[in-house]
C-alpha cells in the first residue's frame, strides 16, 4: 500500500516538474537572445519533434533523479531547492559548456551556460516544493553540527582525498571505454583530443565543482548511506552523462551506450567515494546527531 501510494504521488509530481522544466527552457531562448549569445551548431541536424521529445525524455530523467535526492534532504524547501538547483546547473549545466569547450570546436560554451540556468533553478526549486523533507531541521543547524566535530587537518585530508576521487574514477573507467569509442571518435570532424596537461586541469576543476554542490547534499541527507550512495550516484549519472547522451543524437550508438555504462559506473562509485569520506555509519542520519562529533573525530 505504501508502495503504491509513493508511486502515484510520484506520477503527478514528475509530470509537474518536467513541465517546470520546459518552461525553464522556455524563458532561456529570448535570454540567449537578449544577451547576444549563440548556442554551439548542432553537428547533425534534427527534426525539431524529435528535438522536442529527446528533451522530454531528458527533463523526465533529470527531474527524477533530482526528486531521488530530494526525498533524503531536510530543511525548508528554499534550502532544498537551493542545493538541488546548484547541482543540477554545476554538474549538468556548467558540465556541459566545460565538456564542449574541451572537446568540441563547436563553441557557444557560454550561451549553453546561461541556457541551463532558468530550468535548473525552476526545476530544483519545484522538485523540493513538490516533494517533502523527511525533517525541517535547517540547513545551516545541520551544516554547524555536521562540521563542528571535524578536526581542521582530518577535514583538509578528507577534502583533498575527496577532490582526487572524481579524477581517479573518471580515468578508470575512461582507460576501460577508450578503446571501444576512440576509434569512432576519429571519424568525427567536430571532436578534439585535449593534451594531457589540459584534460588533467579541466578534470581536477570539474572535480572541485562537484564536490561544492555535492557537499551540501550529504550535509542534508536524512536517509540511509546506502540510499545516499544511489541518490548522489543516480543524480552524478543522469546530470554528466544520461541526460546528454539522450539528445547526443550526433553520435553513434556504441558510443552512447560505452559512455552511458562508464558515467554510470564512475558516478556510483565517485558517490561511494563521497559517502565513506563524509557520511557516518548510521542508518539515518537525524538519529546519530548526538554522536556526530565522536563518529567524525
Amino acid at each position: 500500500m505504501i508502495a503504491r501510494q509513493t508511486l502515484v504521488r510520484w506520477l503527478w509530481r514528475i509530470p509537474v516538474c518536467v513541465a517546470v522544466l520546459f518552461a525553464g527552457q522556455t524563458l532561456a531562448v529570448p535570454l540567449i537572445s537578449a544577451l547576444g549569445l549563440e548556442l554551439p551548431p548542432a553537428p547533425l541536424p534534427v527534426e525539431e519533434g524529435i528535438q522536442s521529445l529527446l528533451f522530454l525524455l531528458a527533463a523526465i530523467a533529470i527531474a527524477a533523479a533530482l526528486a531521488g535526492m530530494a526525498v533524503g534532504l531536510a530543511g525548508r524547501w528554499w534550502e532544498r531547492g537551493t542545493i538541488l538547483a546548484a547541482f543540477i546547473y554545476v554538474v549538468y549545466g556548467i558540465g556541459n559548456a566545460i565538456e564542449a569547450s574541451i572537446f568540441t570546436t563547436l563553441g557557444g560554451e557560454v550561451a549553453l551556460a546561461v541556457m541551463h540556468l532558468p530550468p535548473s533553478v525552476l526545476g530544483g526549486l519545484a522538485v523540493a516544493l513538490l516533494f517533502a523533507a523527511p525533517s525541517d531541521q535547517g540547513f545551516t543547524e545541520r551544516a554547524a553540527a555536521f562540521f563542528s566535530g571535524w578536526k581542521p587537518g582530518k577535514l583538509a585530508a578528507r577534502l583533498g582525498l575527496a577532490v582526487l576521487a572524481f579524477p581517479l574514477c573518471y580515468f578508470l573507467f575512461g582507460v576501460m571505454v577508450s578503446p571501444i569509442v576512440m576509434p569512432h571518435y576519429a571519424r568525427l570532424d567536430f571532436l578534439v583530443t585535449p593534451p594531457l596537461p589540459t584534460l588533467l586541469i579541466v578534470v581536477f576543476t570539474r572535480s572541485v565543482l562537484l564536490l561544492l554542490v555535492s557537499l551540501p547534499v550529504i550535509v542534508a541527507w536524512q536517509e540511509s548511506r546506502g540510499r545516499l550512495i544511489i541518490a548522489l550516484g543516480i543524480g552524478h549519472f543522469v546530470a554528466v552523462g544520461l541526460a546528454g547522451l539522450i539528445q547526443a543524437t550526433f553520435f553513434p550508438a556504441v558510443i552512447r551506450w560505452a559512455h552511458g555504462i562508464e558515467i554510470l559506473a564512475d558516478s556510483l562509485c565517485y558517490a561511494a567515494a563521497l559517502a565513506w569520506l563524509f557520511f557516518p555509519r548510521r542508518s539515518r542520519a537525524g538519529e546519530e546527531q548526538p554522536v556526530l562529533r565522536e563518529r567524525l573525530a
